[in-house]
């Protein structure tokens, strides 16, 4: 049965004489595709069809969040079930910390940034083989600074403090790009947006010599920053680290396009081919503060709970938008969630889920949310309950086990 969400495409973007074929279509994609829960009547006038996706776009770019009305909601308001994904634990494949697990083609990478290593795991968690060419010899690197999985060259990208490194996905090396003559210090993230254009981002100064630009173009063929932008208040150029070093990527991907956003910015940017363009802003009312001028009291990383919000991570899938957020004094102490509907422009806070669990959407599809933890923290994030008979075994299996264990992914399937 086509739902009145399609019906109302066909009412809105169709000739009489064609709904018929896209009716066709639809059947076909929406037969192909992963169903997402209702939670209210769509908008359905704003929909947008590019593709094979129906997807809808956030109304006026901007999401307006009570965070002094927290809303009651479940996991299963917008999931159906819960998968763990245990990556395999020996003598010889031990993670130190997952700073950072990029999924790609069908494999995890798990940058362990204590190790100076990348791991790598199938689809089933099943162990591949770990890149660690840490050295001063050819196609080594000192340290590990960032990991990007680049779509353009098929390769691991690795930042140390001087050269870029490209390594095939077997691990073999490939090249190694020096940076000496534009020194790009304390990048936490980059990204590639076509064959010749990295983007880099610094918590700090891009490098000695610039202002307090942030975001940094670097053109491959011409060997140099062409672009910097981006300014924060001068409180985070002073060496000022928030929590651990290791933050969530201010990078996501959705729809083909790259998005940045920062811990104490409200507006989340667009990545475009030259430079940052507005994409979103998420609106606090009377509790938005300038990114520019925080007016902190102290020099140092507790001052910033003074500030009524910080968003940890966000992301997006054609329905929704998700963020993790800290509120002031660190209350709730795990934060908050931000689930925007886009279907509805609807947005709940969410201090804490009926099941009583954490979650953390690092990385947003239209099939799932991924997510991941340690061993010793996986009761934090799932139980017993909430799981499928499949994924209680393997839940049990891993309470029961005394010795630890390698770090566990988790996938949140949309309705």
């Amino acid at each position: 049965m086509i739902n009145k969400q399609l019906n109302t495409i066909l009412i809105y973007f169709c000739p009489l004489k064609y709904k018929y074929l896209l009716l066709g279509m639809l059947i076909f994609v929406s037969c192909n595709q992963t169903r997402q829960s209702t939670l209210a009547e769509p908008i359905q006038s704003e929909s947008v069809i590019e593709g094979s996706y129906v997807h809808y776009p956030i109304k006026d770019n901007r999401i307006k969040v009570d965070l002094n009305k927290p809303q009651k909601a479940s996991l299963f308001d917008y999931f159906s079930h819960i998968e763990l994904i245990p990556l395999e634990t020996n003598d010889d494949v031990l993670i130190g910390s997952h700073t950072e697990i990029i999924h790609y083609h069908g494999r995890f990478y798990v940058f362990d940034r204590r190790q100076y290593s990348v791991f790598v795991f199938d689809d089933t968690g099943k162990f591949i083989f770990q890149l660690n060419k840490r050295g001063r010899g050819p196609g080594e690197y000192t340290d590990i600074r960032g990991i990007f999985l680049n779509p353009f060259t098929n390769n691991i990208d690795i930042l140390d403090i001087i050269n870029l490194h490209s390594y095939d996905l077997s691990g073999k090396h490939v090249k190694t790009m020096s940076l000496l003559t534009n020194p790009i210090i304390a990048v936490l993230n980059f990204i590639a947006l076509n064959e010749k254009t990295y983007v880099f981002w610094s918590p700090m100064k891009a490098n000695s010599n610039s202002t307090s630009y942030k975001i940094s173009y670097y053109d491959v063929e011409d060997e140099k920053i062409f672009h910097q932008e981006y300014e924060i208040d001068t409180f985070f150029d002073r060496g000022i680290v928030i929590g651990p070093t290791f933050l969530p990527s201010r990078f996501y991907e959705y729809n083909g396009k790259w998005f940045f956003s920062h811990l104490v910015d409200n507006v989340t940017y667009e990545v475009d081919v030259d430079s940052l363009k507005k994409a979103y802003t998420w609106d606090f009312g009377r509790l938005n503060y300038n990114h520019k001028k925080l007016n902190l009291p102290v020099i140092e990383s507790s001052s910033l709970l003074s500030l009524p919000y910080m968003i940890r991570l966000q992301g997006q899938n054609n329905r929704y938008v998700m963020a993790h957020i800290g509120l002031r004094d660190n209350i709730p102490k795990n934060g908050a969630y931000l689930i925007h509907d886009k279907s509805t422009n609807e947005c709940k806070m969410i201090e804490r889920f009926t099941e009583s669990v954490d979650f953390q959407p690092r990385k947003i599809t239209n099939e799932y949310a991924l997510s991941w933890c340690y061993h010793g923290d996986l009761e934090n994030y799932v139980t017993e309950e909430i799981l499928n008979e499949t994924n209680r075994q393997i839940f049990n299996d891993l309470m029961n086990t005394e010795e630890e264990q390698n770090t566990i992914i988790i996938k949140y399937y949309f309705k």
